[in-house]
């Protein structure tokens, strides 16, 4: 019989083949101890439960499914809407070779409605956990609806799907982008953290903002990676660029130890200090024991991304959980609920229509912190 190997320590961080592959030693990166759930902290509240993943093919789902696999929940349910992802999955789930869990493979469209409600009403999940999101920054500003329809939209898809049914927890994956938001990624990020502290339901609605996932798609260290397997110059934005970090599998223990806690609430793993680009750069050149240091391009900073992000705004402050490594955000109310609905409908509206509207000015009154990027404001002028 096969196991899961842990991997706290030593990540395969590339989907290349196998023969580029190399683990590499994040912990020695973060510079602080490796956040991780031992079986008797969790397992309790996942056995024998259905459990649905949205994005489990991606790299954060797909790191959350195969932690789950270890919790023997009654039933996996593994959502996605990328058939080739899907199919990476299963082959990893087929090489554990074990009997338990049952794992039912979903390929589906989160903003498919009907879809939604044939699989909950089969399924019938008690425990969510949403990971689907479109994150490249840069991207998104140049082609905005992508994120609005799939970060917003796709989670009020899923609330509606959750409203009347046997859901007990739902958790969502958040970002820093949502603190202060300079892009659209951020503040289709804040948006659902506000609507899901602000909904009244029987279901636990709970948002983990965390920092850069190192290792998943699109992420700087597997570009980084990617640059250095080929011989390739680096490049690099800023030089005083810094981030916070968390590894794959802290970000899937992080999310299974917070469907632990009971009431709503936002919540920020505990990430250490920020590390700069520079020291990742120089990290992974050691790690992949380059005797000559690469050349880096510095090439400014995208439009809509930070030089430093922050964890939290000016008024919120943080306090501690049952979870050591995880405190709730306080101090997020909604003033106006009636004014945050008639905007939030508006914006949908004009979403659902792919109308460019009074887009910005709508994102500004749901989330007046927001400072649009040149790039969204051109696209949605």
């Amino acid at each position: 019989m096969l196991s899961v190997p842990r991997y706290a320590l030593k990540l395969v961080v590339d989907r290349m083949s196998a023969d580029d592959l190399c683990p590499i030693e994040w912990s020695r990166f973060l510079d602080r101890p490796v956040f991780t759930l031992g079986s008797s902290d969790w397992s309790n509240c996942i056995r024998g439960k259905n459990v649905l993943i949205t994005g489990a093919a991606g790299s954060i789902g797909s790191a959350l499914a195969m932690r789950l696999m270890e919790a023997l929940p009654k039933t996996l349910i593994l959502l996605d809407h990328s058939k080739h992802n899907l199919h990476r999955l299963y082959e990893a789930y087929k090489q554990r070779n074990v009997i338990f869990p049952r794992v039912e493979f979903v390929q589906v469209d989160i903003l498919c409605q009907s879809r939604l409600e044939e699989i909950f009403s089969q399924y019938r999940p008690e425990i969510v956990f949403h990971t689907a999101a479109m994150k490249h920054l840069v991207g998104l500003e140049s082609d905005p609806f992508l994120a609005l329809e799939n970060n917003l939209l796709g989670t009020i898809r899923l609330l509606q799907m959750i409203d009347g049914s046997e859901v007990e927890c739902l958790v969502n994956v958040s970002t820093d982008k949502a603190v202060n938001p300079t892009n659209v990624l951020g503040v289709t990020k804040r948006i659902t953290e506000l609507l899901l502290l602000g909904i009244e339901s029987h279901t636990c609605k709970i948002s983990v903002r965390l920092g850069n996932v190192l290792g998943s798609s699109g992420s700087v260290g597997r570009l980084f990676l990617q640059s250095l397997r080929n011989r390739l110059p680096l490049t690099i934005t800023d030089v005083q660029a810094s981030r916070y970090f968390v590894t794959l599998e802290e970000a899937a223990d992080f999310l299974i130890a917070s469907s632990s806690l009971s009431g709503s609430a936002l919540l920020l793993p505990e990430m250490g200090k920020p590390r700069s680009i520079i020291e990742l750069a120089s990290f992974l050149e050691h790690q992949l024991k380059f005797t000559k240091s690469n050349d880096v391009n510095f090439i400014g900073l995208y439009d809509g991304e930070k030089r430093f992000e922050q964890l939290t705004y000016d008024h919120e402050f943080l306090k501690r959980t049952s979870v050591d490594g995880l405190d709730q955000v306080c101090g997020n109310t909604i003033d106006d609920g009636e004014e945050f609905s008639n905007l939030l409908g508006r914006l949908l509206e004009l979403i659902f229509s792919r109308s460019r509207g009074d887009i910005i000015g709508l994102l500004m009154g749901l989330v007046p912190e927001f400072s649009p990027s040149r790039t969204l404001l051109r696209c949605l002028d």
